[in-house]
């Protein structure tokens, strides 16, 4: 016989709901996933039950309820507001992004060197090959490896062109077939080559000369050709960036250039041959008229004021007849020096002995060369230094990149100090990276640091320095 207690029946579970004191029932079945747990034992205490009430869960709003709200009127205006906010916010942030953009100041260009200023040149006589890559005779591999060897990437080929026919290799230098093989050879191992501008006055077995049609790229009553005349500048660029273009010809040196018609033609040109890379320069300066009996610090330091300041300046200079005119290590401290001020050095004269003996110097320097601050930064003198050096610095154009401090001591037994400090933006301390001395042509290792306020040389003593820029 069952018993009933608040309404259930004792027994077996069944599906009726407990009541409780609101009046709610609790399902006492097990059809409902989260169970009512009755517990006993000693927790709690004194033969209690502890009943454990599933947490109550929040589901959200079904679909159906959310759709209720999508047409209120309240809630259609807060989601435009905020549609309008966003758009309104990227418009702003666009416009602000523009702006600074516009007014933020800009960086300057970095500055570039034309490939006829790069690299130092060096001439090369056909008829006199040297012997570079250590095989049996002169062919023109070894022009490719002598220049290799240097650090070179320009030869100057002199006189290529024939003054009887512009259009024709001068066979009364050279042997044609020889020229045409060092052309090919050069331009297949990236070399460019310049040789001399056409004559500014002819000889009348010039073909040019004896046609009638080209009579106006003359001046009248003359054998001068006229580089004022449209037609002849037009005719020469057809020449260079043509016949000889196609031969391996690059670059021409106008040695003469001191007439305005002059300068005015070799921009013209210049920018007739941008097409092909053709170059066509002036600015020679021929250095041996400066190295005679008496050379010394003072007369090189105003040689260099004149030349390597306001203007870029071609060198030509020949180290080894040099050495009959002043001593070898003023030829050796010269050459330090010229590699590193503006301009383009023109070695001239180099043979197979000066080639063997100064390749590891001239391949430093040129080296050193290839940097930034030599090739476009600022030339600064150090004035107040001794008499017998010269000493300049050459501050990069743009942070993050190192600057260069040359100084030369041109004194046969006297040592020297030297204040770099004293250009703006060199800073206290400096890597040494090239010492020249009577001893040793060259060395480019493991040479220290140098304080910068006192930079210490021995005689004829040339030095080299890194230094990182204080802007």
């Amino acid at each position: 016989m069952t018993e009933e207690k608040t309404g259930v029946k004792n027994g077996a579970a069944n599906t009726e709901m407990a009541p409780q004191e609101d009046g709610t029932k609790v399902p006492l079945t097990n059809d409902s996933p989260e169970q009512v747990k009755f517990t006993t034992g000693n927790d709690p205490p004194n033969g209690d039950v502890k009943i454990d009430l599933p947490a109550p869960t929040f589901n959200g709003l079904s679909k159906e309820e959310l759709m209720k709200y999508s047409d209120d009127p309240f809630w259609i205006r807060l989601r435009w507001a905020l549609f309008i906010l966003f758009w309104v916010g990227w418009a702003a942030m666009l416009v602000v992004a523009i702006v600074i953009i516009i007014q933020a100041p800009r960086c300057a260009p970095k500055e570039t060197l034309d490939w006829v200023q790069e690299s130092a040149m060096i001439k090369y006589d056909l008829n006199a090959p040297i012997e570079a890559d250590n095989t049996t005779g002169e062919t023109h591999e070894d022009l490719i490896k002598m220049a290799a060897d240097l650090g070179i990437t320009t030869v100057y080929l002199e006189d290529l062109i024939s003054p009887q026919d512009f259009e024709n290799i001068n066979t009364g230098l050279y042997t044609k077939n020889d020229v045409l093989n060092v052309l090919k050879a050069a331009s297949a191992n990236g070399l460019h080559v310049v040789t001399d501008f056409v004559p500014t006055q002819v000889g009348e077995d010039n073909t040019w000369f004896q046609d009638p049609e080209m009579k106006s790229f003359f001046k009248p009553n003359s054998r001068d050709l006229d580089f004022g005349n449209s037609g002849l500048l037009e005719k020469l660029t057809k020449l260079f960036s043509g016949v000889w273009k196609e031969k391996g010809v690059d670059g021409y040196l106008m040695k003469i250039a001191d007439t305005e018609e002059l300068l005015n033609a070799s921009i013209i040109l210049n920018k007739n041959l941008e097409a092909v890379d053709g170059a066509v320069v002036h600015g020679i300066v021929d250095l041996m008229q400066e190295l005679v009996a008496g050379f010394e610090a003072r007369i090189y330091r105003e040689f260099l004021d004149e030349h390597a300041i306001d203007s870029w300046s071609y060198y030509k200079f020949n180290p080894t007849v040099a050495q009959g005119k002043i001593s070898e290590d003023y030829v050796r401290l010269v050459t330090l020096s010229l590699f590193l001020v503006p301009g383009t050095p023109i070695l001239d004269g180099i043979n197979n002995t000066y080639f063997e003996n100064q390749k590891t110097f001239i391949k430093s320097l040129s080296d050193i060369r290839e940097k930034e601050s030599v090739q476009v930064g600022k030339m600064n003198f150090v004035n107040g230094t001794d008499e017998d050096v010269i000493a300049f610095a050459r501050n990069p154009v743009m942070k993050g990149t190192p600057g260069y401090a040359v100084a030369i001591n041109m004194h046969n037994s006297n040592n020297a100090t030297v204040n770099f400090t004293s250009i703006p933006g060199v800073s206290d301390k400096g890597d040494n990276a090239l010492r020249s001395t009577v001893d040793i042509a060259v060395n480019s290792h493991n040479l220290g640091r140098s304080d910068m306020s006192s930079v210490f040389l021995g005689p004829l003593e040339g030095l080299v320095i890194q230094f990182v820029p204080s802007f």
